[in-house]
């Protein structure tokens, strides 16, 4: 669990609100695949950003959104 906060609207039920965590990863190749097989709701698809990151969201189990990311190798 992310946190709980008994008076507050649950994550789920917040729609569309800021991302809980931004998480950066050796390979987020790896994990995006990893988390797709498994199911996991994908809340942004893995992309290149013009900000040197390559990325994706999901939401977590109580509604929590996280992105993962890794630096883009430079040209």
């Amino acid at each position: 669990m992310a946190g709980e906060c008994r008076d507050a609207i649950p994550p789920s039920q917040l729609g569309d609100h800021s991302y809980f965590a931004y998480l950066q990863v050796a390979d987020v190749d790896a994990l995006y695949e990893s988390v797709r097989a498994a199911g996991t709701k994908i809340c942004k698809t893995i992309r290149d950003e013009p900000w040197q990151m390559r990325e994706f969201g999901l939401v977590t189990a109580d509604g929590h959104r996280m992105m993962f990311g890794a630096p883009r190798p430079t040209v």
